[in-house]
């Protein structure tokens, strides 16, 4: 069974970085950020009564369409009861949380089939911390009911927003995955009985890959293919990655690394050679673009790899190459000319640890490098929201667990931590990438879809995004085609 357990120094030195980084986000607050875009928020206009445990008149402040107005709850577990008007259907609610208290939390709407009446649960989730998107299957109720499982004591609520979140003309939207060289050049990827093997199903969701160090630089600003590949073996591992394709939309980037040189030398001696060699490897290799793994640039790196971007980007618009980074929310200095001259980003939203251990909650893992990079001038089609198909543990230690460890693997959609490890289960992968098509981002990231379940599984993370992009989403080309 896969596993990945790092233990060097550095790796643990910068987990401890990112949890300082997270922590510097607590106190910024997401609880104002807007409101779905063309859908009526029915807890606003549609709600007949509101309830809580008490029966008292605050309840009504939780769907006042007023973020400064908030509603207490009497106790550490507490529940709000909605009741409409007449049956609403809906697909998305929105909780907005003053305070970062709540741990657990589910919604559910009421049965009332004469001897079988009850509460059905149909959504669970962990921390709101500000905001958080709940996206699910429409459903058509006259009851909801919102409650708070598991908490650090008593809560406040500031709304409750519920919608039917109507499906977003997007067209190209993006799921990029990364590849490891030596499993493509194997032939691992293709070979059922290797656990890495890529699934039938992986082509009808994944749009776009990242070969993980198809090159590094070297001192003299040259491109060096990693020992153990050949030229020859490169050109014939993306040939069988389009040939696997067949005639699927596929775009394929050279993931190059700075690790066999010295940045600052290529940059100052080399800078146009490094050009030269960067479009000629690509145009020779047959890629779409290069994306480059630099972790982590200095502050004086940052201006140096900021030029050589918009120059490189100049290079290869004569021949229709994209420009790409992966990039994490800290420590970030990139140039604006840099930033308008990319393609696109990968946010690396995961390994940022929480107060409780979790490297990729919907908070550390959505909200907050979304917004911090919408900050830094990035239009959001530019972005890429990073999704974890690992876990870490809950004490932030170099342990990375594969998705598809039954050791670990979450027993159910809803469930993110497993066995003092935190994932980004089916649930959470869902809302995110319904949160993502909700801010109008370009697509998601995968790192890395071989640690997924097998497809025909309810709890691959993979079927969890294709579900939500095709009952969220409609593409010109959709139209086209029901026509």
């Amino acid at each position: 069974m896969k596993k990945k357990i790092i233990i060097s120094t550095v790796a643990i030195i910068l987990c401890v970085a990112l949890i300082f980084s997270l922590t510097a986000f607590a106190g910024d607050g997401f609880t104002n950020l807007e409101t779905p875009v063309n859908a009526e928020n029915l807890a606003s206009s549609q709600i007949e009564s509101v309830a809580d445990s008490k029966e008292s008149k605050k309840p009504v402040n939780a769907v006042d369409s007023d973020t400064k107005t908030v509603w207490k709850s009497s106790k550490s577990t507490d529940s709000l009861v909605l009741t409409f008007k007449e049956e609403q259907t809906f697909n998305t609610v929105v909780i907005r949380e003053k305070g970062w208290k709540i741990k657990n939390f589910s919604l559910s709407y009421y049965v009332d089939t004469p001897g079988n009446e009850h509460w059905e649960t149909f959504y669970r989730q962990d921390s709101v911390e500000d905001y958080r998107y709940c996206a699910f299957d429409t459903v058509t109720v006259k009851q909801l009911k919102f409650e708070a499982t598991s908490t650090n004591g008593c809560f406040k609520i500031s709304e409750i927003e519920i919608y039917n979140s109507p499906k977003k003309n997007i067209d190209g939207f993006r799921v990029s995955d990364y590849v490891v060289t030596p499993q493509l050049a194997k032939g691992e990827l293709f070979n059922p009985e290797s656990s890495n093997c890529l699934q039938p199903e992986y082509c009808d969701v994944v749009n776009q890959i990242h070969i993980i160090a198809s090159a590094k630089w070297n001192n003299e600003g040259e491109l060096i293919i990693p020992d153990g590949l050949t030229g020859d073996e490169l050109k014939a591992c993306v040939k069988q990655m389009r040939d696997f394709y067949g005639e699927k939309d596929l775009e394929i980037f050279a993931t190059v690394f700075f690790n066999a040189c010295d940045p600052d030398t290529v940059f100052t001696q080399y800078g146009d050679v490094v050009i030269e060699n960067t479009v000629a490897f690509l145009r020779e290799y047959g890629f779409d673009g290069v994306s480059y793994d630099w972790e982590y640039p200095n502050r004086k790196q940052w201006d140096l790899f900021s030029e050589h971007l918009i120059n490189l980007k100049k290079a290869l618009s004569k021949y229709d190459m994209k420009v790409s980074c992966a990039v994490c929310p800290w420590n970030f200095y990139m140039s604006k000319e840099a930033i308008d001259a990319l393609d696109q980003i990968e946010i690396m939203s995961y390994d940022l640890f929480d107060n409780d251990g979790n490297h990729s909650s919907f908070a550390s893992g959505a909200v907050q490098p979304v917004e911090y990079f919408l900050d830094k001038g990035f239009k959001p089609e530019q972005i890429n929201l990073g999704l974890p198909f690992y876990a870490r543990p809950k004490d932030g230690s170099g342990i990375w667990i594969n998705y598809d460890n039954p050791e670990y693997t979450p027993v159910d959609r809803f469930q993110n931590y497993s066995n003092g490890m935190w994932f980004s289960g089916t649930q959470m992968t869902m809302d995110k990438t319904a949160y993502a098509i909700e801010k109008g981002l370009g697509g998601m990231m995968i790192f890395t879809a071989t640690e997924d379940v097998e497809y025909s599984s309810d709890l691959s993370l993979l079927k969890s995004i294709r579900t939500t992009i095709d009952t969220r989403t409609i593409s010109d080309k959709s139209k086209e085609d029901i026509k």
